[in-house]
């Protein structure tokens, strides 16, 4: 597998894995893209990684490249680009042990990543606290606070 290369840690990083829906993946992205906060104040700050060579990629290689450490890798799957909501996938970074299998993962919006990550980023949540969000959602999914 490939790696994800340099990145800027403040940006969320998203790493498409499905290749077959355009129309979805061009949604999403512009999606990401969108300034986020309260009122919109804060720009999106996103690092994509858009390579065929990603294709069909499974959590473990991804996680393997992004480099396991404290953080968050979010994927555009085949789940996602196919889910009414574009849900894609969050995939927790922390060392191994830290993991908790099958609490490692999560859905996710795309207008809530930015906030996802930046919680993350700052350790004001874990990603223990977003999976508890979720499992209170009837769609498993973590939504945007805003």
């Amino acid at each position: 597998m490939h790696t994800i290369g340099a990145r800027d840690l403040d940006a969320a990083l998203i790493v498409r894995t499905d290749f077959d829906n355009e129309p979805a993946w061009l949604a999403i992205v512009a999606e990401l893209r969108q300034p986020w906060g309260e009122d919109e104040e804060r720009d999106a700050l996103v690092h994509i990684v858009e390579d065929p060579l990603w294709s069909g990629a499974t959590v473990q290689q991804v996680r393997a490249a992004a480099q396991a450490g404290d953080g968050t890798v979010f994927l555009v799957d085949a789940i996602a680009v196919a889910h009414s909501h574009f849900a894609m996938l969050a995939v927790d970074l922390g060392s191994a042990e830290d993991i908790v299998p099958g609490q490692d993962t999560v859905r996710v919006e795309p207008s809530a990543v930015q906030d996802f990550h930046a919680q993350r980023f700052i350790d004001n949540m874990s990603f223990m606290d977003f999976v508890d969000q979720a499992a209170r959602d009837s769609e498993g999914i973590v939504w945007s606070p805003y």
